[in-house]
């Protein structure tokens, strides 16, 4: 028995390899595998062989199993090959325990593909502007998804990837990024560009996040593939706008304007901002801003999913420093580089810090909402906002100190005197005194400030501040520049009538600050530090005199009415040009029935530049001469 056992294995031998060359030649490869199966089971059940003899003939069969192995590699290497016809090859693989060489395969069939139709995509004018993208985000994540799914299918569940499956799918993600980062690049439209590249992200997003239901988490490393480049294209997108934002404020006549916050603002930001006001008060370029700030805030804040929330933060700070530089400029005068209207008038100083003051506001609210679940950012956004409000004390306080200085030291020679010769000590005179030019002046100045609440185009509570700190700014100006305290203790006698002159504008300053409701502690306080300096020069505690104030009330309550009679001249001088000029209308229209229509038109028009002459003389004549009529009347 022992004797025949070789022959009976080595006949098997010969007839399995008879049969298995027969199947590999008429390409019956399953039929072959499952030969092959059968042996093995065959083989692992008999014991009476040696192990020399097993040896042979697993190396005989080994020959033919590797003829098998070529023949399905052949086969799942044929470019032409279809998707069944490679599963199949490639399960005869992992039959054959070939799984990693399978998986390579598969690996490689799918990358031809990726391939061919990445060439097909770039190549095609089919796919143009972000569909492009969108195509390509599919496909690539839809050919990562199928491999994953092939690999499962061949090797079965697994806890986790191989390696060798986990990079080549981070390999496909980087072609990816490469052709979305050339993509993104090559945008021409330089309006559109931030937006174009921001769905573009959306796009790619959203299909990278797909693969996580087969557990391929690629999504953070596709972010950081493509967030150097976005950073880029917001750097150049918000460099854009800034010259935008020069452009448009260049025109800017700095004219204030009620807006109603429903007219000026998208639904996203009325939503999102608290204690929303009914209306903002902004200039033309700062109307213009608005819409601008809100049209980035909303394209760039899908970049805060994509880890790029200190890049979409410098950049909005950037756009919104941009145009306060460019208000700063105008406040200041300092125009050399940029070409903007500087403002005529203090109020048109004025309507320029109510438009930043509306701004900063404005903007510091949708940059808060926007990072509201980034509480990582929240110590450096409120840097920023102690930064720009420091810009802006900073531009307020200057533009005060301007306003403060160009009414006293353009009339420095009547800073202290009144034009009347008062004797110290003919006191029956001192209640003859009446304020200096440059209080009048300033007293003047502020009833034009406060004639833009009767209009409505200004914030109220906002402008009420505004006139204190101008007080607060006049008294500091009194206690630290005045000329009155360049005179030395030794010339006391010749300057009396000075000093009593200037304890009497102090106290009309007090005077017009009381009545006007923007008389602020700090105001008291320094008019106390002045008078408290007086005492060291005169020979008389002034502090105990009352015709100080009763001198300023005087004088203010005779201002008053002479501004209130200007007025009313004015409204009555325009009325009666107004009925006039109907008379004047209604005299032509009876005598010249016949005229055509166009004529008629061309009256009307010449009646409108008259009465819009008329009325701009007798304003200019009001207004250019408020300050010296009233100093004459008193």
């Amino acid at each position: 028995m022992l004797e025949e056992a070789p022959n009976i294995l080595e006949t098997r031998t010969e007839n399995i390899l008879e049969m298995l060359d027969t199947l590999i030649s008429e390409h019956r490869l399953d039929d072959a595998l499952t030969l092959l199966k059968m042996e093995d089971e065959f083989i692992r059940n008999l014991e009476q062989f040696s192990s020399d003899e097993l040896m042979s003939y697993n190396s005989t069969i080994s020959e033919k199993r590797a003829i098998i192995v070529n023949r399905f590699t052949s086969i799942a290497k044929h470019p032409r090959i279809s998707a069944p016809e490679l599963h199949k090859a490639l399960s005869g693989l992992c039959q054959l325990s070939e799984n990693r060489l399978a998986t390579q395969l598969m690996l490689q069939y799918y990358d031809s593909s990726i391939l061919s139709r990445l060439f097909d995509l770039q190549s095609s004018k089919e796919f143009r502007d972000v569909l492009y993208i969108q195509e390509l985000a599919k496909f690539i994540c839809s050919m990562i998804s199928r491999g994953v799914t092939s690999f499962v299918a061949l090797n079965g569940e697994t806890h986790r990837y191989p390696s060798e499956v986990t990079q080549w799918a981070s390999e496909k993600i980087e072609i990816f990024a490469a052709c979305f980062n050339e993509y993104i690049k090559s945008i021409s439209d330089t309006s559109n560009r931030m937006s174009t590249a921001v769905d573009a992200v959306q796009i790619a997003v959203s299909y990278c996040s797909l693969l996580e239901t087969q557990r391929i988490f690629l999504l953070p490393y596709l972010k950081e593939l493509i967030r150097p480049c976005m950073e880029e294209i917001l750097k150049l997108h918000i460099d854009y706008l800034s010259e935008v934002t020069s452009i448009f404020t260049s025109n800017d006549n700095w004219a204030l304007a009620r807006y109603y916050a429903s007219g000026i603002l998208t639904l996203r930001s009325y939503a999102i901002i608290d204690q929303q006001p009914e209306y903002f008060f902004l200039t033309n370029s700062g109307r213009k801003f608005v819409t601008l700030f809100q049209s980035i805030a909303e394209d760039v804040s899908p970049l805060i999913a994509l880890q790029m929330e200190s890049a979409v933060l410098k950049g909005i700070i950037d756009l919104l420093t941009a145009y306060i530089v460019i208000l700063e400029s105008a406040l200041t005068g300092e125009t050399e580089i940029l070409r903007i209207n500087l403002p005529e008038s203090p109020t048109q100083g004025v309507f320029i810090l109510a438009n930043l003051s509306t701004i900063i506001r404005f903007c510091f609210s949708v940059i808060r909402n926007m990072f509201d679940d980034t509480h990582q950012l929240d110590f450096e956004i409120d840097n920023h906002v102690m930064f720009v409000e420091d810009i802006y004390r900073r531009l307020k306080a200057c533009f005060l100190g301007q306003f403060v200085s160009n009414i006293f030291s353009s009339n420095v020679d009547h800073e202290s005197g009144s034009g009347i010769c008062v004797s110290w000590d003919g006191d029956s005179r001192i209640h003859d005194m009446i304020p200096s030019v440059p209080y009048l002046e300033l007293y003047l100045e502020l009833k034009k400030l406060e004639k833009l609440a009767d209009v409505d185009s200004i914030d109220v509570n906002w402008l009420i501040n505004l006139l204190r700190e101008v007080i607060d700014a006049a008294f500091e100006w009194l206690l630290s520049k005045s000329e009155i305290w360049r005179i030395s203790k030794d010339d006391l006698a010749d300057h009396q009538t000075k000093f009593m002159q200037f304890i009497l504008d102090s106290q009309f300053l007090v005077e017009i600050a009381r009545c006007g409701g923007y008389l602020s502690d700090n105001a008291i306080t320094i008019s106390a530090d002045i008078m408290s300096r007086l005492e060291a020069y005169t020979t008389r505690d002034a502090s105990d005199c009352e015709w100080p104030a009763n001198a300023a009330t005087r004088a203010l309550h005779k201002l008053q009415e002479l501004h209130a009679k200007e007025e009313s001249q004015y409204e009555d001088n325009r009325n009666e040009s107004a009925h006039k000029l109907l008379m004047i209308n209604a005299s032509e229209i009876e005598t010249n029935t016949r005229v055509s229509s166009t004529e008629e038109t061309l009256v009307e028009e010449q009646v409108d530049i008259q009465e819009q002459k008329t009325l701009s003389n007798s304003k200019e004549v009001t207004e250019e001469e408020s300050s010296e009529r009233s100093a004459t009347e008193f």
